[in-house]
């Protein structure tokens, strides 16, 4: 564009009538000119990155990257390389036990408690004394295991590490994933059946992670679903 214009004032007059939308291209309604691009995040936001996005980085160059983009924080960190975090002044947002945790193979089969429990156990302590909240979990995939007895298994073997979790005041959190395209057969695949994992476990500190793009996917309706059941997300 020749004129550049801010996004700020470019929706002031549209809000005004001043300029019809229709005529505007998205490039000039989102235009981010060199005031919107010199803008330092306010800290009103919490924002992080997931290392796993940025796998061709080492962990440390990740974290330099990070500050410099204004970031607070790295998520899915284990206890192994919190220290790293902590070098350069960042948070892990959302660790996870850095042992055996998989997506496919979780709480909801009794084949994978002991070790499941082994590493929360070990895990939530450490949490606590680093000053982190929030520890990751997965349903696990069905695998032809039906919705009420994987229910069942995640409620028998999540019962295991709740009340040091709440003795730490670490929320463990279930993550929901979309099964139609990137997770396929994953069990924790709707907002309901997460929700009534919240109602069984009784817990203040378990939780669901809920993802909006994978449940956008899954089954929409985001808005109202998050309206309606935030206490248990």
């Amino acid at each position: 564009m020749d004129n550049p214009t801010s996004r700020r004032n470019v929706i002031k007059k549209i809000a005004t009538g001043s300029i019809a939308a229709a005529a505007l291209s998205p490039f000039d309604v989102f235009a981010n000119n060199e005031m919107e691009s010199t803008k330092k995040l306010k800290g009103n936001i919490n924002h992080s990155v997931c290392q796993w996005t940025y796998g061709f980085l080492s962990l440390d160059q990740l974290c330099i990257e990070a500050k410099k983009m204004g970031l607070g924080a790295i998520d899915l960190i284990g206890p192994k390389e919190w220290p790293v975090l902590q070098s350069h002044g960042l948070h892990c947002s959302m660790c996870y036990t850095g042992g055996k945790i998989s997506l496919t193979e979780g709480w909801n089969r009794q084949k994978f408690h002991a070790p499941l429990i082994k590493e929360f156990t070990e895990t939530i302590p450490l949490m606590a004394q680093a000053g982190y909240k929030n520890l990751i979990c997965f349903s696990g995939n069905r695998d032809g295991l039906d919705d009420e007895a994987g229910l069942t298994n995640c409620v028998t073997g999540l019962k295991h590490i709740m009340a040091l979790a709440e003795k730490h005041d670490v929320i463990i959190q279930m993550e929901l994933f979309n099964s139609k395209v990137d997770h396929k057969d994953y069990m924790c695949d709707k907002s309901a059946w997460g929700i009534e994992l919240c109602k069984r476990l009784d817990s203040p500190n378990f939780k669901l992670l809920y993802d909006i793009y994978h449940m956008q996917i899954n089954e929409g309706d985001v808005i109202r679903t998050i309206k309606d059941n935030h206490q248990y997300f």
